[in-house]
This record gives structure tokens, sequence and C-alpha cells, in this order.
């Protein structure tokens, strides 16, 4: 988040559902891939708090808030200077259905 609080209400696509949350200019030309939508697992790990909502396929229900968020710090080598640094998950409260995965690398 920036010094002004400057934060956007967007919808974010994952492969088990979607999510409406507030981010970041960064975080939105993250989540771009030159298309008309956003992916979550492209955005990172964003804050519970910023979560407006979010919809899972398998229970085919929008729920108010954030779905859990799941992650660790492996900090893997992978190789040529690729360093895995964090992978996550973000997962359905009701079902615990993956709505998407997203990984963050350091070079």
């Amino acid at each position: 988040m920036n010094e002004n609080g400057d934060l956007e209400e967007r919808k974010l696509l994952g492969s088990g559902g979607y999510a409406i949350a507030k981010i970041t200019e960064e975080e939105e030309t993250k989540a771009n891939l030159g298309i008309p939508q956003l992916f979550l697992a492209n955005a990172g790990r964003i804050s519970e708090e910023r979560f407006l909502k979010y919809y899972c396929n398998k229970c085919g229900k929008e729920y108010d808030g954030s779905p859990d968020i799941k992650f660790e710090n492996p900090n893997e080598d992978l190789g040529q200077g690729m360093i895995l640094v964090e992978k996550g998950e973000y997962k359905c409260k009701n079902c615990n259905s993956i709505i998407a995965f997203y990984r963050t690398f350091n070079k």
C-alpha cells in the first residue's frame, strides 16, 4: 500500500473461483496478463483485510470477507539464481477448496 492508501477494488480470477479485493497499482500490474481479466495467482499474497468477498466454484456461492490464506516461505534455490521465496494458496473457508495458488520468486 502506498502512502496515500490508494487502493482500487478489483475482481481477481482464480482456477477455483474469484475474489473481490482492494489492490495497489503494483499488484494490479502483476495480476494483469495483457487481457481484460486480472489473476489472483499473479498478484501474490494480499492481506485478508483487503478482501471484500470471494466466490467458490465448488460451493457455487459467494462469501463475504477473505478466503483462508495458507503460505510457507521455503526459500528454495531453483537454480540459475532463481529462488522460490513464498508459495501459498487461497482456500474456501466453507469447503476448503482451492480458489487460487500463488508463488513469489526472487532472482
